[in-house]
């Protein structure tokens, strides 16, 4: 593992409070394996089994959903120092629902679940360290999700955007905000129609509710 590796994995919220030369000392303990993709690569792909959770060195991911016709679903996105996967890395886990996408060249550092919940013979502490902050990130996680849930359950596309411009204005403490979606990215994470929801948008601007550009949202 080069310096270069240590210093982007030191940002990730799952090696808090542990050094760079515990992390190196917790790779053979849980089987550490950095790895490559390009543009476009499924990382895991829907109905796989899994034995290992991701953390994102570098690059952007995408968790989508696609039905029987082809209908694109976004469920989440993952940034650099984020981790995926971690539901299904289990022996008694389900296949993954749902593919894991590279939206750029990235890397990611893969991680066995089993290894990291075995706690090892030497006991170490900041391998406590490293289930604690899991748990930490999986309820973080269950808060999000829940989020989403509750924009998803509102009836009309109007509603919809504002639950979610809403939530994201007090995450930022401000009316002024960029939000981490395309229009494509944005229909597809509420589950609603591209066009009507843009529609809906001009209309929200017009009635005074809103000002945007591109992704970048003031709330009036």
């Amino acid at each position: 593992m080069t310096d270069r590796d240590l210093s982007e994995l030191k940002e990730a919220r799952i090696f808090n409070h542990i050094t760079g030369e515990e992390i190196r000392a917790l790779m053979d303990c849980v089987r550490g394996e950095i790895r490559s993709f390009q543009k476009g690569s499924i990382i895991f792909p829907a109905g796989e089994k899994i034995d290992s959770i991701g953390v994102l060195m570098e690059g952007h991911i995408q968790i989508e959903s696609v039905d029987y016709w082809g209908n694109n679903a976004i469920i989440g996105l993952v940034n650099p120092g984020e981790i995926f996967g971690e539901a299904y890395a289990s022996a008694d886990a389900e296949p993954l629902p749902n593919d894991v996408v590279a939206l750029s060249d990235c890397r990611v550092l893969f991680m066995n679940m089993h290894r990291i919940l075995t706690e090892c013979q030497r006991a170490c502490s900041f391998h406590n360290q490293l289930i604690q902050n899991l748990y930490t990130i999986a309820t973080r996680r269950n808060r999000y999700m829940n989020r989403k849930i509750s924009h998803m359950s509102k009836r009309t596309t109007r509603e919809k955007l504002l639950s979610y411009l809403s939530d994201i204005a007090q995450k930022n403490n401000s009316n002024h905000f960029l939000i981490p979606f395309d229009r494509q990215q944005l229909a597809d994470y509420l589950s609603v129609e591209r066009s009507a929801m843009s529609a809906e948008l001009s209309r929200m601007q017009k009635d005074g509710l809103i000002k945007y550009h591109k992704n970048e949202f003031t709330l009036l």
